[in-house]
């Protein structure tokens, strides 16, 4: 498994250098450009089928952009993106809304994303007839009742409205609309976010088992290392539109390179309270730069504790194989044994 960009036409989801990025716009009066954000700049990355790829970091670092970028609901500014050897990126504005019944969307807010005026069984209906547009009557309600089972909801609540539903039902309904039209490929965006943690832990089995059993491959996308790291076959550490680690989860989380991984895995509270009294915390200078005017060479420098050279600030560092499957953005000064574990 390579993080350098795979074969189009064996592994399936292939990502090659893709950016995302937004211009914008001119002054009023002196039409001189704001300026471009470059939100996502520069993803390469292969994904097996099967497997759940957690992506974590801080928010503004072009998560949800990507995931956006690859469901195409964003085009990218340049790159290439391939699902099971069929370029995405390069499929028409018109053709590419059946293309999308492969791949699904879970939101964080699951009260945002589901229409207050349909009931769930017009909610699920209306997503699995776009994959099975003959199924309706009878067929289509025990299609929907098949998928609140499913999701772990009594088939007698389809007639229900968003509203009557607490927000970790509301998630289910929302799982059950992604899984729907029978996808290959789920992107869940920071979706338990915005539950109580009881019910977090509720949603994440339930996806790792959907997984599991439906043979579905899974991005998920958190600000919550701790989050992640339970879910995640490998981890993806992103920062300023970039990726900086990417590795296995049990290595990500036991042996991190990356100053910036170890910040995130300082920052995971410790249910011991002697432990948390006694680790080592490392604490981060500053926000993160903005994306409009991103520093050259190595993105951290602004913000690593262990400072950099003049030629790091100059030169943007390598993403290199560090041992098998531990990939990182190799600078010298990040990557230093800085006395985090």
């Amino acid at each position: 498994m390579s993080a350098t960009t795979g074969n189009p036409q064996e592994d399936f989801l292939v990502l090659d250098d893709v950016k995302t990025h937004f211009d914008m716009g001119t002054t009023l009066f002196t039409r001189e450009s704001k300026g471009v954000v470059k939100a996502v700049d520069g993803v390469t990355l292969t994904i097996q089928k099967g497997e759940i790829l957690g992506l974590v970091g801080e928010s503004g670092c072009g998560k949800s952009t990507l995931s956006r970028t690859i469901m195409q609901l964003l085009r990218p500014t340049s790159g290439h993106i391939w699902l099971k050897g069929r370029e995405l990126s390069a499929i028409s504005d018109k053709d590419i809304r059946s293309e999308r019944i492969n791949f699904q969307m879970i939101f964080q807010d699951p009260y945002a994303s589901l229409n207050p005026r349909m009931t769930v069984l017009d909610t699920l209906g209306e997503a699995v007839r776009t994959r099975h547009p003959e199924l309706k009557g009878d067929a289509l309600r025990a299609r929907v009742a098949e998928l609140l089972r499913t999701v772990g909801m009594n088939p007698f609540q389809m007639k229900r409205y968003p509203h009557e539903f607490s927000g970790g039902q509301r998630q289910r309904v929302a799982i059950a609309r992604a899984l729907a039209p029978e996808p290959e490929l789920i992107i869940a965006d920071e979706p338990v976010s915005a539950l109580d943690v009881s019910i977090q832990s509720q949603i994440l089995n339930l996806l790792k088992r959907l997984t599991r059993e439906l043979g579905l491959t899974m991005i998920f996308i958190s600000h919550d290392l701790s989050v992640v790291r339970y879910i995640s076959d490998r981890i993806a550490v992103m920062y300023l539109g970039k990726i900086v680690e990417l590795g296995d989860a049990e290595t990500i989380v036991d042996h991190p390179l990356h100053i910036y991984t170890k910040a995130l895995m300082s920052a995971i509270p410790e249910p011991d309270p002697n432990l948390e009294r006694n680790r080592h915390r490392i604490v981060l200078e500053g926000d993160p730069p903005s994306p409009m005017e991103p520093p050259e060479g190595c993105k951290f420098w602004p913000r690593s504790p262990a400072g950099h050279d003049e030629r790091m600030r100059r030169e943007e560092p390598p993403f290199e194989e560090i041992s098998p499957g531990h990939w990182v953005s190799n600078c010298p000064f990040c990557v230093a044994d800085n006395g985090a574990s």
